[in-house]
Protein backbone atom coordinates (compact mmCIF):
# COMPACT_ATOMS: atom_id res chain seq x y z
CA UNK A 1 0.00 0.00 0.00
CA UNK A 2 1.47 3.56 -1.30
CA UNK A 3 -0.30 6.45 1.43
CA UNK A 4 0.14 9.74 -0.71
CA UNK A 5 -0.92 13.43 -0.47
CA UNK A 6 -2.31 14.85 -3.09
CA UNK A 7 -1.52 18.80 -3.95
CA UNK A 8 -3.97 21.14 -3.40
CA UNK A 9 -6.60 21.49 -6.28
CA UNK A 10 -5.15 17.72 -7.66
CA UNK A 11 -7.39 14.95 -7.81
CA UNK A 12 -6.92 11.51 -8.10
CA UNK A 13 -6.78 10.03 -11.57
CA UNK A 14 -7.00 6.03 -11.51
CA UNK A 15 -6.34 5.54 -15.30
CA UNK A 16 -3.21 7.97 -15.17
CA UNK A 17 -1.82 6.60 -11.89
CA UNK A 18 -2.05 3.34 -13.24
CA UNK A 19 -0.43 3.67 -16.13
CA UNK A 20 2.24 5.54 -14.60
CA UNK A 21 3.00 3.15 -12.20
CA UNK A 22 2.86 0.11 -14.78
CA UNK A 23 5.34 2.25 -17.06
CA UNK A 24 8.30 2.91 -14.07
CA UNK A 25 8.00 0.38 -11.67
CA UNK A 26 8.71 -3.55 -11.75
CA UNK A 27 5.60 -5.70 -11.57
CA UNK A 28 6.48 -6.10 -7.63
CA UNK A 29 6.84 -3.27 -6.47
CA UNK A 30 3.27 -1.48 -7.78
CA UNK A 31 1.21 -0.80 -4.91
CA UNK A 32 -1.95 -2.78 -4.74
CA UNK A 33 -3.72 -0.14 -2.67
CA UNK A 34 -3.21 3.36 -2.97
CA UNK A 35 -4.94 5.91 0.10
CA UNK A 36 -5.02 9.36 -0.63
CA UNK A 37 -4.12 11.26 3.07
CA UNK A 38 -5.53 14.98 3.11
CA UNK A 39 -2.49 15.32 5.83
CA UNK A 40 0.60 13.00 6.71
CA UNK A 41 1.42 12.30 10.21
CA UNK A 42 5.29 12.57 11.46
CA UNK A 43 6.96 11.47 14.53
CA UNK A 44 8.64 14.43 16.46
CA UNK A 45 12.04 13.11 14.27
CA UNK A 46 10.47 13.68 11.40
CA UNK A 47 9.37 10.18 10.73
CA UNK A 48 6.30 9.15 8.77
CA UNK A 49 3.71 7.31 11.20
CA UNK A 50 3.40 4.26 9.93
CA UNK A 51 1.70 1.50 12.39
CA UNK A 52 -1.55 2.98 12.80
CA UNK A 53 -2.01 2.61 8.96
CA UNK A 54 -0.36 -1.12 9.08
CA UNK A 55 -2.97 -1.92 11.80
CA UNK A 56 -6.24 0.24 9.86
CA UNK A 57 -5.14 -2.23 6.70
CA UNK A 58 -7.79 -1.65 3.77
CA UNK A 59 -10.96 -2.17 4.88
CA UNK A 60 -12.74 0.69 3.85
CA UNK A 61 -15.33 0.17 7.06
CA UNK A 62 -12.76 1.19 8.98
CA UNK A 63 -10.75 3.71 7.02
CA UNK A 64 -12.87 7.14 5.93
CA UNK A 65 -9.78 8.05 3.74
CA UNK A 66 -9.71 7.32 0.26
CA UNK A 67 -8.62 4.17 -1.05
CA UNK A 68 -8.35 2.88 -4.34
CA UNK A 69 -7.36 -0.95 -5.28
CA UNK A 70 -5.45 -1.82 -8.35
CA UNK A 71 -7.25 -3.56 -10.83
CA UNK A 72 -4.85 -5.16 -13.49
CA UNK A 73 -7.72 -6.34 -15.64
CA UNK A 74 -9.65 -3.06 -15.65
CA UNK A 75 -6.29 -1.56 -16.08
CA UNK A 76 -7.08 1.12 -13.05
CA UNK A 77 -7.21 1.96 -10.03
CA UNK A 78 -10.75 1.31 -8.53
CA UNK A 79 -12.09 2.97 -5.73
CA UNK A 80 -11.97 0.88 -2.73
CA UNK A 81 -15.61 -1.03 -2.32
CA UNK A 82 -17.35 -3.23 0.87
CA UNK A 83 -18.24 -5.27 -2.38
CA UNK A 84 -14.46 -5.58 -3.47
CA UNK A 85 -12.96 -6.03 0.05
CA UNK A 86 -15.10 -8.73 0.90
CA UNK A 87 -13.56 -10.20 -2.73
CA UNK A 88 -10.29 -10.32 -1.74
CA UNK A 89 -10.88 -11.68 1.67
CA UNK A 90 -12.53 -14.91 0.25
CA UNK A 91 -9.54 -14.63 -2.50
CA UNK A 92 -11.87 -14.29 -5.89
CA UNK A 93 -8.71 -11.13 -6.47
CA UNK A 94 -5.66 -12.75 -6.28
CA UNK A 95 -2.95 -10.48 -4.49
Amino acid sequence: MACIRLKEDCEFNGENTYRHVNTHLPKYARPRFIRIKSAIELTATFKYCKVQLVEEGFNPAVIKDRLYFLDDKEKLYLQMTQEIYNSIRKHDFKL
